[in-house]
């Protein structure tokens, strides 16, 4: 028998909170959710960013690359305290009723172990809240991925729309195609988002991130090397279920493509991410969906660059983009682990075996309380 936390038709005022794969900050949205599952019903009453300091993300590349556990477990509390600072920002918080925390990602292993730290009970005790964190363990001892997890959200919002495609653009790009039911969702991360402009970004030029694909435009693109990655590139020729991270798109995976001049190499990565979601809509999704429109989300749809080279690439086979709305875009997968939270404090499954090829469903979430 499942925990019930609340009964299920209690309005909730609930926190999720997203820490990305581009290690920039934390996202918040206070978010009010009456149902479960389609009768989902959810109103956004704030939205909070608070960014990383440098000390921290610093920390978090030097996790990255010693594999240093003492460095681990400094950030497991460094995290915990980022997430109260942030939450600290927001206006509602007295309001709120439970907290759902993603969490930062800093190894994914499919099928192994996905580990996501700051210490929900620090969060808990900081903030007198009780706290819903470690989403991706539970999906990964019933044999699943443990990624994505979001797509049962997109099934449950937009169930009732025709077939269409949602595609969040984060470190790493994920999608989804709602299908006519929960086991008709695919749902997989088709490769980079992010991850690969960023790392040149930081390389190169010392910078974090291309604001607005600045930096993509100075350089040429070399399509014949993009291509040549792509046939080489073990994951995005892997068949779904699946699941990626910066563990395997990492420096060690960009020296592939061997390209001298900085402004050169940051546009052909730029155009890569663009061409391995077209490789993952050719080859994964066509087959099952007649997919005519993608909607994206997250950071890299803020990019102009690489909105360009997407447009382009999918527009090839048919398919034509569209932008959420900046707001939603920016918050989008902070105000979905809202509704994850709100799955389980009601004692609902919130896992799609379709897409993570897990063996049952299951309750995502652990419980922190602050007594």
């Amino acid at each position: 028998m499942l925990i019930k936390l609340f009964p299920p038709e209690k309005e909730l005022t609930i926190a999720g909170m997203m820490s990305g794969t581009s290690f920039d900050g934390v996202d918040v949205a206070i978010v009010k959710v009456n149902g479960v599952f389609t009768s989902l019903r959810y109103r956004v009453l704030e939205l909070c960013f608070h960014p990383y300091p440098e000390s921290v993300k610093l920390k978090i590349e030097k996790f990255l690359k010693d594999q240093d556990v003492e460095i681990l477990s400094e950030l497991d509390v460094d995290i915990a305290l980022e997430h109260v600072k942030a939450l600290r920002k927001c206006r509602h918080l007295p309001e709120v009723d439970l907290i759902a925390m993603h969490g930062q990602t800093v190894w994914h292993s499919p099928k192994k172990k996905s580990f996501q730290i700051g210490n929900a009970d620090i969060v808990a005790i900081q903030t007198g809240k009780i706290v819903l964190s470690d989403f991706r363990s539970k999906d990964i001892a019933v044999g699943g991925e443990g990624a994505p997890i979001t797509p049962y959200i997109d099934y449950c919002i937009f169930s009732k729309s025709k077939t269409i495609a949602l595609n969040n653009i984060g470190g790493i790009s994920n999608l989804t195609v709602v299908g006519k039911s929960p086991e008709d969702v695919l749902a997989f991360d088709t490769g980079p988002g992010n991850a690969l402009i960023d790392i040149v970004a930081r390389e190169e030029f010392g910078i974090d991130y291309d604001k607005s694909g600045h930096l993509a435009t100075l350089g040429n693109v070399h399509e014949d090397i993009a291509k040549r990655v792509l046939r080489s590139d073990e994951y995005v020729w892997k068949n779904p279920p699946k699941s990626t991270g910066k563990e395997y798109y990492n420096s060690d995976f960009l020296k592939k493509f061997d390209i001298g001049n900085s402004y050169d190499l940051i546009a052909t990565v730029t155009y890569y991410t663009a061409l391995t979601m077209r490789k993952s809509y050719e080859m994964y999704v066509f087959p099952k969906y007649a997919v005519k429109r993608v909607y994206l989300s997250g950071g890299g749809a803020k990019n102009p660059a690489l909105l360009k080279f997407i447009k382009k690439e999918l527009s090839e086979i048919g398919i034509r983009t569209f932008v959420f709305s900046k707001k939603f875009s920016d918050f989008k997968e902070a105000i979905w682990f809202a509704l994850l939270g709100n799955e389980f404090a009601k004692g609902h499954f919130s896992n799609l075996t379709s897409v993570t090829g897990a063996k049952r469903r299951a309750a995502l979430g652990k419980i922190s309380v602050p007594w």
